[in-house]
C-alpha cells in the first residue's frame, strides 16, 4: 500500500440511537458480510477498513454510516449502494 494514501474507513454508529432494536449492529452485520465479498483484497491490504463507533453525533431515525476520509454520511443506507460508494473511493484514491 501507498503510504501517502490514506484508507478507507467505514464507520458504523452502534450507539443507543442507532443501534435500537439491534438495527445498527444488523446493519454492521450485512456491511461485513458484503465488504468482505465485494472488496477482500482492499481489506486484507489495509486500503479498506470498517470500524464502529458508540455515537457519530449524526442522529437520525436510522443507523448511520459515515464514509472516511470524505466524511460522507449515509442515514439506513441500502447496503449495495453502500457498495458502490466504497468502490467509488477506492477507485478515486487509485
Amino acid at each position: 500500500m501507498n503510504q501517502s494514501i490514506q484508507p478507507i474507513r467505514l464507520l458504523v454508529c452502534v450507539g443507543p440511537r442507532c443501534d435500537a432494536e439491534g438495527r445498527g449492529r444488523a446493519l454492521l452485520a450485512d456491511v461485513q458480510n458484503a465488504i468482505r465479498a465485494a472488496f477482500p483484497d482492499e481489506l486484507a491490504d489495509g486500503r479498506l477498513k470498517l470500524a464502529t463507533r458508540e455515537c457519530l453525533r449524526l442522529c437520525t431515525s436510522a443507523p448511520v454510516v459515515r464514509l472516511e476520509p470524505s466524511g460522507d454520511a449515509f442515514s439506513g443506507p441500502d447496503v449495495d449502494e453502500l457498495m458502490r460508494d466504497i468502490a467509488a473511493a477506492i477507485t478515486s484514491e487509485k
